[in-house]
């Protein structure tokens, strides 16, 4: 369920303002936060501190979105999966080996081979 008010907001702007929250939780600064079309993933933080979430994570459930924001937001802090990322992760999202199953068996990221977005863009001249 959507709060009123946020009803109103785009999907980036809902989704910039859960990372917001989190950023303040987890005590973290990414350098940009960009919404963009994805088709292969949920999310990814960059070494230079660039964290892109894809902008269909807005239609998911919130504990997934959760999942998503907080182990792009943890690589600000720890570049790797190890033990450390795996119990921040624990920490802060209890169940969020449930949301990594989803991950990897509900939750689509790949975009049929017939699909435009998967098609090479032409060249104008």
């Amino acid at each position: 369920m959507r709060w009123p008010m946020d009803a109103s907001l785009t999907p980036t702007a809902r989704l910039k303002r859960r990372v917001d929250a989190w950023v303040v939780k987890l005590r973290v600064m990414p350098r940009v936060v960009r919404v963009q079309r994805l088709t292969r993933k949920w999310g990814s933080c960059s070494t230079a501190g660039t964290v892109t979430l894809a902008i269909d994570l807005d239609e998911e459930r919130k504990a997934f979105q959760d999942f998503v924001i907080v182990h792009e937001l943890l690589h600000l802090k720890v570049p790797n999966h190890g033990k450390l990322f795996k119990a921040l992760m624990a920490a802060h999202i209890p169940r969020w080996r449930e949301q990594d199953i989803y991950r990897r068996t509900g939750a689509k990221r790949t975009l049929p081979r017939d699909c435009p977005a998967t098609q090479p863009r032409s060249r104008s001249s």
